[in-house]
């Protein structure tokens, strides 16, 4: 009978086990599938965190977008306005009774307003794409801003090193440069320098800086713009 009794005892006992493995095996699982839920949601709340984040960049970098393009709208507006003038003084049949009456053609070579693009949207996004998996439309925008700025830079520099080569030529062969600063339009040295051939090859190489480079890249800048904007609209609303 006692030997009886310990056999029941040990396959009681063997069956504890099993149900203790089994328990501890159940409650494993579960924790498992806690972590992977927990992840789960962690990870849906995370893109969703990313998508939003990304929304907030592109519409800032999309109001940066309108503000360069009213601001290259404005000075297209200038080149188209000047481009008749351009036009008239670079004619071989220029005299000096043009300038007297239209004596703002003497500063044509002379002057320019530089202009940069917004940068604050940019910097977000290329930080954007610096710490996530890469989006299309953010890589898009960034290769296309930086081309334009790399050109549109780069142009202005060597439009306003042009600028600066006429002032210090002016500076150094034609004492009249102060008086033509001034606004003080007497000296008769002044007008036969500007009809001279070597003041219109001046002009020549300026006409050609502005409209043969930079004008081109402006007016491909617009059109590029406004399908980024389109693009951005599509991805973030109105």
């Amino acid at each position: 009978m006692k030997l009886f009794n310990a056999q029941r005892k040990n396959l009681m006992k063997d069956k504890g086990i099993r149900k203790y493995l089994l328990y501890a095996i159940g409650e494993i699982i579960l924790v498992v599938i806690g972590i992977l839920i927990a992840v789960s949601i962690n990870n849906a709340n995370e893109i969703r965190k990313t998508k939003n984040n990304l929304k907030n960049i592109l519409t800032t970098y999309k109001e940066d977008l309108k503000i360069d393009t009213i601001m290259v709208g404005r000075a297209l507006d200038v080149l188209d306005a000047r481009k008749k003038m351009f036009d008239q003084f670079l004619s071989d049949s220029v005299t000096i009774e043009m300038y007297k009456k239209n004596p703002s053609a003497m500063g044509l070579i002379l002057n320019y307003n530089p202009f940069e693009l917004q940068q604050k949207g940019i910097r977000l996004l290329e930080k954007f794409n610096s710490n996530t998996e890469t989006d299309s439309l953010v890589t898009i925008i960034l290769a296309n801003h930086n081309a334009f700025d790399k050109l549109i830079k780069e142009t202005h520099e060597r439009i306003g090193s042009d600028i600066s080569d006429n002032m210090n030529y002016l500076k150094y062969n034609h004492p009249w440069i102060g008086d033509l600063l001034l606004g003080k339009l007497e000296n008769p040295a002044m007008y036969e320098y500007f009809i001279s051939d070597t003041y219109r090859a001046r002009l020549a190489i300026h006409n050609m800086l502005v409209y043969g480079n930079l004008k081109p890249i402006l007016d491909q800048y617009i059109k590029s713009t406004k399908t980024i904007l389109v693009d951005i609209e599509k991805r973030v609303g109105d």
